[in-house]
């Protein structure tokens, strides 16, 4: 037996482990991403080649998160986790030994970042449906704030880090540093201790007995449209789904107007861009740490709708330097503020969908819809930069920030209405279903 029964006495062990872990892995892949795309510039001087990178590094979270959710619930959530960290180890150390002996090539360079991510979205998912499994039910907004804050950090010192390293370390030797750091953390995923699975029913296996490619598909389609259907069935679940994809859509317009308006509209300059754009991600910070200490959200629904209707007029409020006269510190100022206060409020949003959904999704199916929520959210904020990008180029850049916020406004108001259809019981009792499923 490969699984342990938690208790509120090694909660605290737990949780260090999944934040640690998480970091490490998080800045890991941050880190290699980052120099990956430094040496590609150097070998080839291609920005199509170094886009490239980009598209290595998303593509495969965007196809394969439905099917490693299918895995999720088809496996040993422990064992997929410690699996997809060994997984990440044996790619940099092959890595390694390939730059090592043969040199650096671009065949390398992207098998690597493709393999890595493959390995990150199977690691993102066990990891995200796991955490009911990790901890008992009044922790789980503390492990969702810390695992939120090692995303977070793992994002902002991943370019830091990559830009020193890049000048003081080899490639072949950053891949042997970060083979090592990717099997601490798996290290650290055994050491986890997970309740025992639920999900023992005989139905819980990919075989259909002829072991044939054709039925393993089939078997895979089935599964995905269980999970697909039981997340429609539950307006909760659906609810907050809808709602956290066309959020991460109207966001994503923030990466296109705000350098747009920051530095070509105001003409301020690009360190002054960079250190605004860095106080989203301490707001972001600061928020996980206090959602971390304090006690869990009462009604979840209503923080949620509180804080997208905030969100909408914080991006509205973008508009107004290039509607009023501001001086060049007075924007500078300004932006800085309403970016701590936007990363603060996003986290406000995010952390009440997630312990929502930990509680409320039934534990055979958590892997299935924490893919299905992966991939929506993967996918829609490179749709959403491009669509804002193009309107950029018709439109003066003042009615984005309108634009997006109104959007968002009006989702919220949808989704409220729609949440508000829920009954205010369906979180516990899906939560107690749950727990006694356990």
């Amino acid at each position: 037996m490969d699984i342990d029964v938690p208790n509120k006495r090694n909660d605290n062990r737990n949780i260090f482990l999944f934040f640690t872990g998480k970091l490490i892995t998080m800045l890991g892949s941050s880190m290699y991403t980052f120099i990956i795309g430094l040496y590609i510039l150097k070998l080839t001087g291609s920005g199509g080649n170094f886009a490239l990178t980009i598209i290595c590094g998303m593509l495969p979270r965007i196809l394969l998160s439905p099917f490693a959710g299918v895995i999720a619930d088809r496996m040993s959530r422990r064992k997929l986790l410690i699996g997809s960290d060994a997984a990440s180890t044996i790619v940099m150390l092959l890595a390694f030994s390939t730059v090592s002996f043969a040199g650096l090539s671009l065949i390398t360079v992207y098998a690597s970042l493709i393999l890595l991510s493959v390995c990150s979205t199977f690691y993102s998912v066990s990891l995200s449906s796991s955490v009911m499994m990790l901890v008992e039910e009044d922790n789980v907004q503390r492990a969702s704030s810390l695992g939120q804050i090692s995303s977070s950090i793992g994002n902002i010192l991943g370019p830091i880090l990559g830009g020193i390293l890049y000048a003081y370390v080899s490639l072949e030797m950053f891949m042997l540093f970060n083979g090592l750091a990717f099997l601490i953390s798996t290290l650290m995923g055994w050491s986890l201790k997970f309740k025992p699975s639920a999900s023992s029913s005989p139905d819980y296996d990919m075989n259909t007995g002829d072991g044939s490619s054709k039925g393993f598909l089939t078997s895979f389609q089935r599964s995905f449209i269980e999970g697909f259907h039981y997340a429609k069935r539950n307006h909760l679940i659906w609810g907050m789904i809808k709602l956290a994809f066309w959020i991460n859509f109207f966001i994503s317009a923030l990466n296109v107007f705000l350098p747009y308006i920051i530095v070509e509209s105001l003409k301020l300059s690009s360190k002054q861009y960079g250190t605004i754009d860095a106080m989203l991600a301490a707001g972001m910070l600061l928020m996980s740490a206090l959602l971390s200490i304090r006690k869990q959200l009462g009604d979840p629904i209503k923080s949620l709708l509180q804080g997208t209707t905030t969100l909408s007029i914080l991006i509205i409020s973008m508009s107004l330097p290039l509607l009023i006269t501001f001086t060049s510190l007075g924007s500078f100022v300004f932006y800085m503020i309403l970016m701590l206060i936007v990363g603060i409020i996003i986290i406000y949003i995010n952390i009440p969908i997630q312990v929502t959904l930990q509680k409320t999704i039934e534990e055979e199916y958590r892997g299935r819809v924490f893919g299905i929520l992966d991939t929506m959210a993967s996918a829609i904020a490179p749709l959403g930069m491009v669509l804002f990008g193009l309107t950029l180029d018709w439109i003066p850049s003042f009615y984005i920030p309108i634009i997006s916020g109104l959007g968002l406004l009006l989702v919220t108001w949808i989704g409220a209405h729609e949440l508000r259809k829920v009954p205010s019981q369906t979180t516990v009792a899906s939560s107690q279903q749950a727990s006694s499923s356990q």
